[in-house]
């Protein structure tokens, strides 16, 4: 009375002259030009494991799990460059934020590239001996991070060890691409009475929350002035009397402390499990319908993304792809988040 069965696919595809939309010279007269400039493979296993079990002649019950786990890798680029930074349509405010994302070769496509987060400066005594340590080592500059910096701002790892951090300290801060894909559908039927219940969830991708970084700024990016704050930030952030080292301090120009650059404090798991789609439904005895002249009645009640399981911190953690670009997914700046859904209908058959 019960059936199980199992599907094992491994893959491996690689694109060749894939077509990349890149930044153009200044003078060909256009911002960007697509052109064939590398290679790109990926490359994993897809596992179906079906289930399906009749216990008595009232109760019926099935389970269909499938897995998939996908390794993304830039091969090579003909461009001349080893590296590609995001690109195309996506545009993000605030100084630092036009380069979040960079594909290397042989890494994946649209890894996060930016300053890996120390936490917050808690005294000027901290200060004052990484800029000593920094003139140390090179004289050319004195200061750790910006002269500008005190107690409250934001504390960058100086990541190849010059004693000073700028640009060059910036590195993949993890990629937007889940390590594996799963869903599991179950569904079970008891006399008249059918369930189904619909599972889908992803593992191991990162998010950039571009939304928490502009709540934790005074500044407002796009214009002149200042902006209004989460109410979590507000409460948090740091003071003397509450040396936070997760909020910074309130500043209304973080373009000049540098606190609100694309960092690790930005990235977040974007692991997620959602209870996608809950259907319970109950059919008529036919015996009773036939009075009415019908064949089936069917009524039920369904409802879509009723239950979400994640550690992501903004609205919902399914950002996916922005303008379909590939070094510009899993970039959280408002993205709508999935509609909850309640339905209740009949199904009739005359």
């Amino acid at each position: 009375h019960g059936e199980l069965t199992l599907t094992v696919d491994w893959f491996r595809r690689e694109s060749k002259d894939f077509l990349l939309t890149l930044a153009a010279p200044a003078q060909s007269g256009y911002n960007y030009l697509t052109r064939n400039v590398g290679n790109m493979v990926n490359k994993g296993v897809e596992i179906a494991l079906n289930y399906s079990h009749t216990a008595t002649k009232d109760l019926h019950y099935g389970a269909n799990l499938t897995f998939t786990s996908v390794r993304n890798k830039l091969a090579s680029l003909t461009s001349g460059t080893d590296f590609v930074t995001n690109f195309g349509g996506l545009t993000l405010a605030g100084n630092g934020w036009s380069d979040f994302s960079r594909t290397d070769v042989g890494g994946s496509v649209g890894e996060f590239f930016g300053y890996r987060s120390l936490g917050i400066f808690q005294t000027q005594a901290q200060i004052d001996a990484l800029n000593a340590a920094s003139a140390a080592k090179n004289p050319a500059n004195p200061y750790y991070q910006r002269p500008v910096n005190v107690p409250g701002d934001r504390y960058f790892e100086d990541t190849n060890g010059d004693g000073h951090v700028d640009a060059n300290d910036r590195v993949s801060l993890g990629s937007p691409l889940p390590k594996f894909f799963a869903g599991l559908n179950l569904d079970a039927s008891y006399k008249a009475w059918d369930f189904n219940l619909y599972f889908y969830g992803v593992y191991g991708n990162k998010i950039v929350n571009y939304v928490e970084s502009s709540l934790q700024s005074f500044q407002n990016r796009s214009f002149v002035g200042v902006q209004n704050v989460s109410k979590e930030y507000f409460d948090n952030h740091w003071t003397p009397d509450n040396p936070s080292n997760t909020f910074g301090r309130a500043t209304y120009n973080d373009d000049a402390t540098g606190s609100n650059v694309p960092s690790s404090a930005w990235i977040e798991d974007g692991s997620f499990l959602k209870l996608k789609n809950l259907t319970i439904g109950y059919t008529f005895p036919s015996v009773m319908m036939n009075k009415f002249s019908i064949s089936r009645l069917r009524l039920y009640a369904s409802t879509q993304n009723l239950l979400t399981f994640t550690k992501y911190s903004g609205l919902d953690p399914e950002i996916g792809l922005q303008n379909g670009n590939a070094t510009q997914n899993g970039v959280d700046n408002g993205t709508y988040p999935s509609s909850r859904f309640f339905t209740f209908g009949l199904n009739v058959t005359f």
